[in-house]
């Protein structure tokens, strides 16, 4: 019988969750074939490619609530691992749960245990502290209980290093995209009717959307109408956006999609003529590296996980994440086909003594599974 590994992820449900998930799981099925098998638990099967020697198992009520998660994973996943004996649990959502396996791994990617965020942006959205704050109390406990930590960049490792007291070695980084080299010439943009200023990012507090509307107000008092800004939820998808809209005028030239499938997401990416991103912390920010891909002008924080993510790259303005005055001034350059301010982002690739792939670290744990079987 071949060893089992268990691979938690069943509280994702859209978005880059999905793709990084659906990438680990890619990786650790080629590298695992025909020695050992996986069994992904996630919110729906149908959201992930079929892929061999992974076996899906459906937890439809996930998202119930956070009282659900913690019946999961300290009552329902020990009572799971107990009859299923996994060699390896590997939970992909920050925490591990207390489960009877040789291994266990975590890959740790919630950007709101470090951040920090104005005290009226909590009060926005207060079940965000909430959350922030059941992280540090309950599940950071078993941070220790890990054999292997990941995180998807070098400035979280450094962070966790400095805050908990773990061993280098166990703690790695694994960028949820393939770091490639983007050096694409600056172009002069061309002058189109409407300038499409692209944002996909869920509507929390924290991604600082504030800054993006009012941006949009300075430049509409100012008669500069031809561009939109558009954003990747319903223009009702929370409290939040609600209280932000009735904030500023009716006509504010942003548009709402609701949410995007994939398909959809790439047609507005290939439509845009910029992204916009303003987000005050991510543990990568995934629309930066699609964005960059494809060569789009970038506004972004002058945060270190968006230079991290973007190192090298030649198309980026870094602005103050809280000055809209700052965010309009450089939208209205980027309108007017101005790309000469940008200048390239400086090269902060980290010495890779610590990072690796899903597949890279998977070749290295099947030896020690061996030796202790």
């Amino acid at each position: 019988m071949q060893p089992l590994i268990v691979v938690s992820a069943e509280r994702f449900f859209r978005g880059g969750t999905i793709k990084v998930v659906s990438l680990c799981l890619e990786e650790l099925a080629a590298a695992a074939a025909g020695r050992c098998c996986i069994r992904a638990l996630v919110y729906r099967k149908e959201d992930y490619p079929v892929l061999p020697g992974v076996e899906y198992m459906d937890f439809p009520k996930a998202r119930t609530g956070w009282w659900r998660r913690l019946y999961y994973e300290y009552l329902l996943f020990p009572r799971l691992a107990r009859r299923w004996k996994p060699v390896l649990w590997l939970s992909l959502q920050d925490s591990t749960p207390p489960v009877c396996s040789r291994f266990r791994a975590v890959y740790f990617h919630h950007p709101l245990l470090f951040a920090r965020i104005p005290w009226r942006m909590w009060l926005n959205q207060p079940n965000l502290l909430m959350l922030k704050w059941l992280y540090q109390l309950v599940y950071l406990r078993n941070l220790q209980s890990n054999d292997w930590i990941f995180v998807q960049q070098h400035q979280l490792r450094e962070q966790l290093l400095q805050r908990y007291t773990l061993k280098p070695d166990r703690v790695w980084v694994i960028p949820p995209v393939e770091r490639s080299s983007r050096g694409r010439e600056l172009q002069t943009l061309t002058q189109p009717d409407v300038f499409r200023f692209f944002f996909p990012a869920y509507p929390y507090a924290y991604k600082n959307h504030d800054v993006l509307f009012k941006a949009a107000h300075i430049l509409a008092e100012q008669g500069i109408r031809r561009f939109e800004i558009v954003c990747t939820y319903a223009a009702d998808e929370n409290a939040y956006i609600r209280k932000l809209r009735k904030k500023y005028p009716a006509d504010l030239p942003v548009r709402f999609t609701g949410y995007l499938q994939a398909d959809a997401l790439k047609e507005c990416y290939l439509g845009a003529h910029a992204l916009v991103f303003p987000s005050l912390c991510e543990t990568w920010g995934l629309p930066l590296s699609e964005a960059a891909a494809l060569g789009l002008p970038i506004l972004a924080a002058d945060l270190p996980y968006a230079k991290e993510t973007l190192s090298g790259y030649p198309k980026v303005n870094w602005l103050p994440p809280l000055d809209a005055d700052a965010w309009a001034k450089a939208m209205k350059a980027l309108m007017e086909g101005d790309i000469t301010s940008m200048p390239q982002a400086p090269d902060v690739k980290r010495q890779s003594a610590f990072e690796l792939s899903w597949a890279q670290w998977l070749e290295q744990w099947l030896p020690l599974m061996q030796v202790e079987r």
